[in-house]
C-alpha cells in the first residue's frame, strides 16, 4: 500500500454479520439487516464514494472518497443474506474468516455461542461470488499479550489453512477483537501478510483502524461514521467521557453533503 497518499487513506468499514436477529440472539448488535446494508452501501455510492477491492486498496493512490468494506468472523449469514446485497450493488467487499473453526459456531462468545459459521465450501462460495477472503486467525484468540505458540497458530497456521481452501495466499489479516501489540504486529508481518487491520487503535501498516458498523446504526449515525473527522473525535470522546454528547451533536454536521 502506497503511503505517499496518507492524506487520502480510504475509509475502512468493519461489519460482522448480515441478517435479522433478535436482541437475545444478537446481544452485541453484530448483525445488520440486509435492507439496512443495502441502504448504507447504496448511499455511499450515491454520495460519490469509490468502493475498493483489497487489491485496489493495496495498490494505493486512491480517489478522495474511497471505501473498503470488510466483514469479520465468517458468519453463514454473510453468504446467505449479504452476498445478494453486494451483488445487486456491484459492491466489492473483504471477508475475514477463522480458519480453525470453519463449519462451527461463535463459541468464543458466551452470550451468543451458537451463530453458524461458514464451512470450507461456504468460504469458497464467498470467493466465487467475488469477495476477497482473508484471515481473521484460527479460533478468535486475542493476540494482544499472546504467547509465541498462539501467534504462530493464529497467523502462520491460519493463513496456510486458508490458502489450502482458497488456493491463494492470504494478503490481509484482521485482529480478533481489534486488539494487538508490537509482538502481534511483528508476527503478522513475519507471517507474510501485506497489511493488518485493527478496530480503533492504529499503529501503522500492521494495525490500520476501521470504523465499526453495527445493527444500532440509523442513517444519521452511519453518515457520521463515514465523516473523515469521526475517528479523531471518537478517540477524544472515548478518553474524555464528558465530550461524548459533543460527538453526537456532530450528526447534523455529518449529514451535510
Amino acid at each position: 500500500m502506497n503511503h505517499a497518499h496518507a492524506s487520502r487513506q480510504p475509509l475502512v468499514l468493519m461489519y460482522h454479520g448480515v441478517g435479522l436477529r433478535s436482541a437475545s440472539q444478537d446481544p452485541f448488535c453484530l448483525f445488520v439487516p440486509p435492507d439496512t446494508l443495502y441502504r448504507q452501501l447504496r448511499g455511499l455510492l450515491d454520495r460519490g464514494w469509490t468502493p475498493l477491492t483489497l487489491r485496489r486498496y493495496l495498490r494505493g493512490g486512491f480517489p478522495r472518497r474511497s471505501v473498503l468494506v470488510t466483514f469479520d468472523d465468517g458468519y453463514r449469514g454473510l453468504l446467505d443474506e449479504g452476498v445478494p446485497v453486494l451483488g445487486k450493488l456491484g459492491f466489492p467487499a473483504t471477508a475475514f474468516v477463522l480458519s480453525g473453526v470453519l463449519g462451527g459456531t461463535s463459541a468464543w462468545m458466551a452470550e451468543m455461542p451458537d451463530e453458524p459459521l461458514l464451512d470450507a465450501d461456504g468460504v469458497r462460495a464467498l470467493a466465487d461470488a467475488g469477495l476477497d477472503v482473508e484471515c481473521h486467525g484460527w479460533d478468535h484468540s486475542d493476540l494482544a499479550n499472546a504467547g509465541p505458540g498462539t501467534l504462530v497458530r493464529n497467523l502462520r497456521d491460519a493463513a496456510a489453512a486458508l490458502a489450502d481452501i482458497t488456493g491463494r495466499r492470504a494478503r490481509a489479516f484482521a485482529y480478533p477483537y481489534g486488539t494487538h501489540d508490537p509482538a502481534a504486529r511483528r508476527a503478522a508481518a513475519e507471517a507474510g501478510f501485506e497489511v493488518a487491520f485493527s478496530v480503533h487503535d492504529g499503529a501503522g501498516r500492521y494495525a490500520i483502524p476501521r470504523v465499526d458498523i453495527n445493527a444500532t446504526e440509523i442513517d444519521a449515525t452511519f453518515r457520521l461514521k463515514t465523516w473523515r473527522g469521526y475517528p479523531a473525535v471518537r478517540r477524544v470522546s472515548g478518553a474524555v467521557p464528558l465530550l461524548r454528547p459533543a460527538l453526537h451533536s456532530l450528526i447534523g454536521f455529518a449529514q451535510r453533503p
